[in-house]
């Protein structure tokens, strides 16, 4: 092992890597980036969907305005966004990310002025070397290499030295007779330590006002997430709503909703099972449509060509194909924008119609309750609105209009459009959400709330309460049902909720148990003499729940259970409780036979020898991805297959949703306050007067984050699932440092040489040896980085088995985790000079040691990471410019895997975004690095401010333009991530000390023991600052203090009337300079915010039945295309004054303009006009949609629609009137949809099972 491990440290093994090495790894670099940046800068403007996609493809609140097109104007734009901007747009994670960057400059750029201009010259001027071209390669075994000062003791008045190139500016360099010097190094190291630890506390201070001032904006602490918390650990007797809501109404405000958990593990397993076949299915009907159209097409052509035969007539040209192609293109584009075809098993449980008034909510649920469940339904027009993207923009749900201004420009070829938008056909340009003034009614499109009926019922959390709360209470939320819990009116009714003050505003107070006998509160057991685990009687007894009723837990059947079974209930991972067997009735006709399918449309083309097959798996735990084999796996025909299983799935999650109370509780709730300040108050409450129960409690959990297949994780399974991971993190890290070892080692040629003989050869020839260098000064990083390529994957992984309740608990895991992984395999591995178990037995048999080993190998290092960090810089943010992950799926991936009309679609919506914790520590190793050094080589300051200059643009550009952050952990990462580079600041000083232990003078004493002694204490005080600085500010990390509530409320009340006015509640008419007064925030002052890519659309305001819409003065309305300004507008109107001309660049502006037409009517019709904020919501609407979103995910999933391309053939109706035949529960669909003349699919509009309520943020 020792022999393995000794290449582990190679990076150090020579003073650094040659200078040749050095410029040629900055060579390549420098071209990389050049190339990355000029095909950026050529495609920006070109690419729409993969370089701005934010400009029109997100809700209209989070659109960025396109950027200038000119480099300069790009620079100048991104230089000059208000940091507000980013927090509106992007959240707080990106923001403290982006800061993060900006912090690490504001520490390095004073150190570089400093430092550099004073320890340069200390170490070159009258150093032991100036040798700064090239590395000699003289024998030097005389030398000790070892040496942090590089000489030859053996004779001190000669003193010899084998440093070389960068080296020379390095630490090493100072000769024996001048130690003195070294009191500079120790100055400056006090002075940098100093430094950094103020502008660490700076940053926390700022970190927690920008925290508290989002916390406790208004639309903030409208969110579910701010009021919510999610308590886990609660005992068995606490286990029940009525005892929740008794205990937590203690805080102010009282309680609003309690959300118990339950085990649904089984349920969604189901699911995903479902959502596989049902994929499945899906792609086999897309190809059996598909291969009939083929071979039709083919047919035609054979057909054609003996017609001409006999008519001895000429073939068309090709102007006469193109036309054909042109007019089938066409017709294939109005079938899918129009929105026609056939369907059949629509429960209408998707919500996706809008309405203009409040009444219309409460109407269309009970039009749902009276809708069939399936049936053969053709819909044509805007009678689905969940369409979106066929449904254009500024749609008015009544009138049945054209959405993007009726048939025009439909003879234009849609060949290219395809190509750009991936599938989606839209006919003409877009018009913009506000392209028509508002007026008091329906011009706005919302959200239809989902039925009362749909809403869980008291079966969902407790079958088994003790109160009978009636057929009109809903469990989950904040209802009716809880007047019989409360003797002071502490809730209220549904009605009073509807007709009166906002749900958000009611005042609630503390209710206690009902006590009977006042000796019932006094333990009065007598204690025998021994048992001294007990407490003398006389005191009080332990606190009951309300509700309790005796020893007997009222939400459990008592079962008796074999000693076999209480056994495996305590084993983990086997204690899963099993549920009773349920007979479902059968999902499809059972008589009906693959047989009877004879006739149908699809036997004129395809023979069944062609259908669609796979080979089913013997085992449910087969991996999906295996394929079959003959005579082992049978082979089926998949669609007939994948019809029966889904509609059995179907069925049985419909079933199993009714009765939830099958499936037991879990020992966690969800806890809903009416103010943001109780929720806080409870999280840093002693809750329970036991340890370890009803702990850990969480706040600021969105819905949307919460990882429901963990909630089912037992506390003491989660200690375990923890312990394991972080063994397998342990294990990663040490197994990892053999490949990056290797990496490392190619770095050194002159080692590697002397190693093997048999690589002698270059260092004989002068010109291989500079090219030789040349590669292992980029080869290594380049390895390295596809290393560690890997690791994320595996810890997000490794995050999810631990436990984690949460996305964001996943993101602070893997960022622990990562960030070890890293700070060892990237710094200390490449730098020490034994492997990494030699080194850790090392360090076991010798503790006081680490400080001496890190100073022997640490400065020797240097060059390698100067090397690494230009690579990283300059390679990692030109890409991050260029999108090669984007440009690669959309151009090569897509076009191979996306064959029906869904993928096309997920492909067109979905975004980047960017997983947090794997983001980080990334960032924070390179800080690290360049602390660690910044004394040691100070040079490496420059490094670090180019890496993390360029870093901060491209990954600001990113931000703002691309990336789109569904889910933000509220920023608290970045405590964490300030926290992680304190271990620069350790290593740094344990270098130091050892260096300066080690450093002799002419006579071979140790000569600097005085600034050693002193590092040590800087060690010691800088432990002490950060001790001090955690303990100072962790709190503030994540709870708000109540010194912010009052002011909180005067904003909510400024907003609560401007949000009166936008929805014409306010009968005051206040001006507009009224509000500015009352300190509203400033996008909200007008009633709107101009987010769109067009920079001057305002939202078109919607009516409510109170009063009619009153339209805020100022709002300015701007046509599309005039708005959009700048380059844009020149083109338009150059086409124009050109029109007479064809020359290629007008023919390419005019496809290009057609082409981001095309694709901001993807966003338009997605989310122009949609309520995609929650704060455009009324507080009635606003408390429904709540009381849905903690329902566990298992309980919300709707059937899927199999969505499918409708066809001239007819094959595609056929094959949704056959699978109504074979059952009612299975969705199938094929509206929106299209093929066009080259067989591609079309679509213009969102699946069928899309609703807008997926994209608004709770």
């Amino acid at each position: 092992m020792a022999d393995n491990g000794a290449e582990s440290g190679t990076a150090q093994r020579n003073q650094g890597i040659t200078l040749i090495a050095f410029v040629t790894a900055l060579n390549v670099s420098l071209i990389v980036f050049g190339i990355q940046t000029g095909l950026f800068l050529l495609l920006r403007n070109k690419l729409s969907r993969i370089f701005k996609p934010k400009t029109y493809l997100v809700p209209e609140r989070e659109r960025t305005e396109s950027p200038p097109s000119s480099p300069w104007g790009l620079v100048s734009t991104l230089l000059r966004f208000r940091d507000r901007d980013i927090i509106k747009k992007c959240g707080l994670d990106a923001y403290f990310f982006l800061r993060y960057l900006q912090t690490l400059l504001v520490i390095f750029i004073p150190m570089a002025v400093v430092i550099i201009p004073i320890l340069v010259p200390v170490n070159y001027v009258g150093g032991l070397s100036r040798n700064f071209s090239t590395n000699t390669t003289d024998d030097s075994r005389n030398i000790n290499s070892t040496d942090p000062q590089g000489a030859d003791y053996s004779d001190p008045g000669a003193p010899k030295s084998n440093i070389t190139g960068l080296d020379t500016l390095a630490w090493g360099n100072v000769r024996k007779d001048q130690t003195n010097r070294y009191w500079a190094h120790l100055i400056l190291a006090i002075l940098a330590i100093i430094w950094v630890c103020g502008v660490f506390f700076s940053e926390l201070r700022v970190y927690i006002k920008i925290r508290q001032d989002w916390l406790t904006t208004a639309e903030h602490r409208l969110r579910a997430s701010a009021t919510t918390v999610l308590v886990s650990g609660i005992p068995d007797k606490w286990l029940s709503e009525e005892a929740l809501r008794g205990l937590f109404d203690v805080f102010p405000g009282g309680l609003r909703n309690v959300w118990l958990t339950r085990d649904l593990t089984h349920l969604l397993e189901k699911i995903s099972k479902r959502d596989k076949i049902h994929k499945q299915l899906e792609e086999a009907q897309t190809e059996l449509i598909r291969m009939a159209k083929k071979e039709q097409l083919k047919k035609r052509e054979a057909d054609e060509k003996q017609a001409r035969k006999a008519s001895k007539s000429h073939r068309p040209s090709k102007g006469e194909r193109l036309e054909r192609q042109k007019r089938e293109d066409d017709e294939a584009k109005m079938q899918a924008e129009g929105g026609q075809g056939v369907s059949s098993g629509d429960r209408h449980e998707v919500p996706h119609d809008v309405g203009d008034a409040e009444v219309e909510v409460e109407t269309e649920s009970r039009r749902d309750s009276a809708r069939p469940s399936g049936g053969h339904v053709v819909t044509a027009g805007l009678s689905k609105l969940t369409g979106g993207l066929g449904k254009g923009v500024g749609a008015v749900g009544k009138t049945g209009q054209e959405i993007f201004g009726g048939a025009r420009n439909i003879t234009h070829g849609i060949d290219n459009q395809i190509e750009t938008t991936n599938g989606f056909v839209a006919i003409g340009p877009p018009q913009g959400p506000s392209s028509a003034p508002p007026t008091g009614g329906s011009d706005r499109r919302r959200v239809q709330l989902p039925d009362e009926k749909d809403l869980p019922r008291p079966s969902t959390q407790g079958s088994n309460h003790p109160h009978d709360l009636g057929s009109e209470e809903r469990v989950m939320g904040s209802s009716a049902a809880q007047a019989l819990h409360s003797r002071n009116g502490s809730t209220v009714s549904q009605d009073t909720m509807l007709k009166g003050e906002s749900v958000e505003m009611r005042h609630f107070g503390n209710t206690t148990r009902k006590a009977t006998n006042l000796d019932d509160t006094l333990d009065l057991e007598t204690k025998r003499w021994y048992q001294f685990w007990k407490p003398p009687e006389g005191g009080y007894a332990s606190p009951l729940p309300q509700g309790y009723e005796g020893d007997d837990f009222p939400f459990k059947k008592e079962e008796k259970k074999t000693f076999l079974e209480k056994l495996k209930s305590v084993i983990p991972f086997l204690g899963a409780t099993e549920l009773e067997p349920v007979e479902y009735p059968s999902a499809y006709n059972e008589e009906w036979k693959e047989d009877q399918d004879s006739g149908a449309e699809w036997e004129k083309w395809v023979k069944k020898s062609k259908r669609p097959t796979h080979r089913l798996a013997n085992f449910d735990w087969t991996p999906s991805w295996l394929p079959g084999l003959p005579f082992i796996n049978k082979k089926v025909d998949t669609i007939y297959w994948c019809r029966k299983e889904l509609a059995q799935l179907n069925l049985e999650i419909e079933i199993d949703q009714k009765n939830p109370e099958r499936y037991p509780l879990m020992k966690s709730a969800f806890i809903q306050f009416n103010h943001q300040v109780a929720a806080h108050m409870a999280c840093q409450s002693v809750t329970h007067h036991i340890p370890r129960h009803m702990a850990p409690r969480t706040v600021e959990i969105s819905p949307n984050d919460v990882v429901w297949e963990n909630m089912a994780v037992s506390w003491w399974s989660e200690w375990l699932r923890t312990a394991a991971a972080v063994a397998i993190v342990a294990g990663m890290i040490i197994l990892w440092a053999f490949p990056v070892a290797f990496t490392s080692s190619i770095s050194q040629v002159s080692t590697l040489t002397e190693r093997f003989p048999w690589l002698r050869f270059i260092d004989e020839n002068e010109t291989i040896h500079n090219v030789v260098s040349g590669v292992a000064g980029v080869l290594p990083a380049i390895l390295l980085a596809l290393l560690l390529w890997l690791v994320p994957i595996i810890m997000g992984i490794l995050a999810g088995f631990k436990g984690a309740k949460t996305g964001s608990q996943k993101s602070e895991t893997v960022q622990k985790f990562y960030f070890a992984f890293l700070f060892v395999q990237v710094f200390l591995v490449v730098s020490l000079a034994t492997g990494l178990l030699q080194t850790i037995q090392d360090i076991a048999n010798n503790p006081t040691g680490v400080a001496d080993l890190l100073a022997e190998n640490l400065p020797k290092a240097a060059n390698y990471f100067f090397s690494y960090m230009i690579l990283q810089a300059l390679s990692v943010s030109s890409g991050t410019l260029l999108q090669i992950g984007a440009l690669i799926n959309w151009y090569i991936i897509a076009r191979i895997t996306n064959n029906t009309a869904r993928h096309k679609w997920s492909t067109n919506t979905k975004l980047p975004d960017v997983n947090w914790g794997t983001y980080f520590p990334v960032y924070t190793n390179f800080a690290c690095i360049a602390l660690i050094y910044s004394v040691v080589a100070p040079i490496i300051s420059i490094f670090a401010i180019i890496t993390f200059s360029l870093l901060w643009i491209a990954n600001r550009y990113s931000m703002l333009y691309v990336n789109r952050f569904t889910n933000d952990t509220g920023g608290v990462l970045y405590p964490r991530a300030i926290n992680q580079t304190f271990t620069g600041l350790y290593v740094m000083e344990l270098c130091l000390v050892g260096l300066f232990f080690l450093v002799r003078d002419q006579d071979g004493n140790v000569a600097c023991a005085p600034q050693a002694i002193i590092m040590i204490v800087a060690i010691f005080l800088t432990a002490i600052y950060q001790l001090l600085l955690n303990r100072s500010f962790g709190p503030l990390f994540r709870y708000l203090p109540i010194t912010f509530e009052d002011e909180a409320v005067l904003r909510d009340e400024a907003f609560q009337r401007a949000q009166d006015r936008r929805l014409g509640l306010d009968e005051d008419g206040e001006d507009d300079d009224t509000l500015d007064k009352e300190g509203l925030p400033g996008h909200h002052q007008d009633g709107s915010q101009s987010n769109s890519m067009d920079g001057g659309d305002d939202k078109p305001e919607r009516g409510n039945k109170l009063a009619n819409f009153k339209p805020v003065k100022g709002i300015v309305h701007a046509s599309t295309w005039a708005a959009r300004g700048g380059k844009s507008t020149y083109n338009r109107t150059f086409g124009k004054a050109e029109k007479g001309f064809k020359n290629v660049n007008k023919y390419r502006e005019e496809r290009r303009q057609k082409d981001l037409e095309a694709q901001r009517a993807i966003g338009e019709a997605l989310y122009g006009g949609f309520h995609d904020e929650i704060e455009d919501l009324t507080p009635e609407e606003r408390d429904v949609l709540v009381r849905r979103a903690f329902m566990h995910s298992a309980l919300r999933a709707r059937r899927p629609t199999v969505w499918i391309p409708r066809d001239d053939l007819g094959v595609s109706d056929d094959e949704i009137r056959r699978t109504k035949e074979f059952s009612e529960h299975i969705w199938i669909s094929n509206e929106g949809t299209a093929l066009d003349s080259k067989v591609r699919v079309v679509y213009g509009r969102a699946p069928p099972d899309f609703s807008e309520l997926d994209i608004i943020s709770l």
